[in-house]
């Protein structure tokens, strides 16, 4: 038990030594360091020994107790000068790693670690869940200074995509990763028009959302109350999304939502979910109201939205089609929400630009059925 306990530390010693560029300790790197030296310096004296030997007329592979005095001599001044050289050398190569690697590298670690864990700290616990369950890094977890650097940059990225009223991610995150990673899924999980869906096959959308009446909250109580409202919002849409999707504060009043549902999950239903959620759970207290409600609209568009052609509509463009529905919520008295399902696909490029301008044409040309309640 403890020879077998012996060899596997041992192993998985030798295992960090030639792991060059992640050795986690000084003696790993000093290890690696002195085992190279005496390699190479075997070379070199072998092959010093084998061209004196030549110059002195002796044969080179003659047992050492048959070796000539002279010869014997020489093999011993140059094991013992080898064996010097190689302690010598080895030992300044460690002080040099030591002086302009690890040490330095040890510090940034240090300074590393300590800002990591005042900016994680600094974050809400939803968004330091969202980071660390980052879904666009992988990182391979060695336990070496690599992975903390990695980690801090991973942190520092993030944060750039957080919105610190809300606690939700912004718009430069839905440009720069989420519509990458959105095409990136989409195009693995599509089902073409005409497949039957099976339980747990996976659907996107894309949903927009604006608070109704938010101008007149503003007005009415302050914009630091207005504040309060949205940073309201963001945890009451976080809650409906889950671990479905994420939320995206879109500027001002408006938010995204990019959700995957799965089968027999549908939109619709979704939809009317979060605006039940966000109805229930939204409401200005205090300030002289009496519990009063605030409400939102809400527009949806599948993405992609014609199977067959999933490529011919930008990210933006969906943004812009779950605008427009979103708009005739607003229209439509408020407090409710319209989706936009697909009839068929307009080939011309043509028309698919006007179904994308106006869903009412698109609709009225039969491209699309606008849903609602």
């Amino acid at each position: 038990m403890t020879i077998a306990y012996n060899l596997r530390k041992i192993r998985r010693f030798f295992s960090g030594v030639f792991a060059v560029g992640k050795w986690k300790s000084l003696k790993e790197a000093a290890t690696f360091i002195y085992i190279v030296s005496t390699i190479f310096l075997i070379i070199v004296g072998t092959f010093l020994f084998s061209f004196i030997s030549y110059i002195m007329g002796y044969s080179v592979f003659v047992p050492i107790h048959k070796m000539p005095k002279a010869q014997g001599l020489t093999f011993l001044t140059i094991f013992i000068g080898m064996l010097l050289i190689d302690f010598l050398v080895g030992t300044f190569f460690v002080w040099l790693y030591d002086k302009l690697i690890m040490m330095p590298t040890e510090n940034i670690i240090r300074e590393i670690s300590e800002k990591t864990d005042k900016a994680t700290s600094a974050f809400p616990v939803e968004m330091r869940q969202l980071i660390e369950d980052n879904p666009f890094v992988t990182v391979e977890k060695t336990g070496t200074w690599v992975d903390s650097i990695d980690q801090y940059i991973n942190l520092a990225g993030n944060e750039k995509y957080y919105d610190e009223t809300t606690a939700c991610f912004n718009r430069k995150y839905f440009h720069q990763e989420l519509s990458t990673m959105l095409k990136t899924e989409m195009m693995c999980d599509i089902k073409f028009s005409g497949s039957h869906k099976t339980y747990g096959d996976r659907s996107y959308a894309i949903f927009m959302i604006d608070i109704d009446h938010f101008k007149r909250i503003n007005d009415e109580f302050g914009h630091q109350f207005g504040d309060e409202i949205l940073a309201l919002v963001g945890k009451t849409l976080k809650k409906a999304v889950a671990n479905k999707g994420v939320v995206v504060r879109n500027g001002g009043e408006e938010f995204l939502l990019v959700v995957c549902l799965k089968y027999p999950e549908s939109m619709e239903e979704f939809a009317e979910y979060v605006r039940a959620l966000f109805e229930h759970d939204v409401r200005i207290t205090g300030q002289g109201s009496k519990n009063r409600p605030v409400t939102c609209s809400i527009g949806y568009t599948p993405f992609p939205l014609i199977p067959e052609r999933p490529t011919v509509i930008s990210v933006q463009d969906y943004v812009k089609l779950a605008d427009q529905a979103m708009y005739l919520s607003k229209t439509s008295g408020r407090n409710t929400w319209r989706g936009i399902e697909s009839l068929r696909a307009p080939y011309a490029e043509e028309e698919l630009k006007k179904m994308v301008d106006s869903i009412l044409y698109a609709e009225s040309s039969r491209y699309i059925r606008i849903l609602c309640p």
